[in-house]
């Protein structure tokens, strides 16, 4: 259910998630009601409204410690990528500073390895797995880098510069094989646990309309951002997808350079 929902586009991920939330929210309400209806006793409203601001607090706080993470990680992986394409086209400008004629068939290899990227990797990282092509290219242009033969100082000194970006670039595209992994917080079970708790608080309340309206809002606004962390934390499956724009116009670039 969790998979299908973060497959969806990002509009009716986050309404199916809103209402699964909600539907849950007020089940879980009607029954503790139900439950605690049974003993008649007011006595037990004080306890239990003090333990739902305790549980809501310490729901809220685990909800903005996950959104910020997963916020930080995907600002991170877009990061990476941007200077993961700014890596290969340092590499690409300086094999023609090198030797223009002479490296012709690496400037090739480059922008095939840079097409992959966008061919290959990110349709394979969207099913979580690394894409083969791209790899192999990976392989054959440090291959080919690392058996230049530089016939002056001046070229020895480009040479260190490539290879230095091409340091850089494995780098960085590791960053973003790692992620492709990526799973949601662990702490995320415990916040939807104290969802549910703070759900069951809310039975010692007897149903009204305007209170039924205002759970439905909150239960709605807690799949909100359920969604959101979820989402997030897959950067490369589901509505918050990073796309591969930098290396889409990267390629554009070094194809009319070529």
């Amino acid at each position: 259910m969790v998979e299908f929902m973060l497959s969806l586009p990002l509009f009716p991920g986050v309404a199916m998630a809103m209402a699964l939330t909600t539907v849950c929210g007020l089940l879980v309400y009607g029954l503790a009601h139900k439950f605690i209806a049974s003993y008649q006793s007011y006595e037990l409203r004080d306890p239990i409204t003090s333990l739902f601001r305790m549980v809501g607090i310490l729901v809220s706080l685990m909800l903005s410690l996950a959104f910020s993470e997963v916020i930080s990680e995907w600002k991170a992986i877009k990061h990476a990528i941007e200077r993961e394409a700014v890596a290969i086209s340092d590499i690409y400008l300086t094999m023609r500073l090198y030797d223009n004629k002479g490296t012709q068939e690496i400037q090739k290899l480059v922008i095939d390895y840079t097409q992959a990227i966008v061919d290959d990797d990110w349709p394979a990282m969207a099913q979580n797995r690394f894409g083969q092509r791209a790899s192999a290219l990976r392989a054959q242009l440090s291959d080919r880098v690392v058996r230049l033969e530089p016939a002056t100082a001046y070229q020895k000194d480009l040479r260190a510069t490539i290879m230095a970006d091409l340091d850089a670039l494995s780098d960085f595209r590791m960053i973003r094989l790692n992620h492709t992994l990526s799973k949601p917080p662990v702490y995320i079970f415990v916040i939807v646990f104290g969802f549910l708790v703070s759900m069951a608080c809310f039975g010692a309340y007897r149903p009204q309309v305007p209170l039924i309206a205002l759970v439905s809002l909150y239960t709605a606004f807690i799949g909100l951002v359920l969604y959101l962390v979820m989402s997030l934390s897959d950067p490369f499956h589901g509505g918050q997808i990073i796309d591969p724009s930098p290396f889409e116009l990267l390629v554009r670039t070094l194809q009319s350079a070529n």
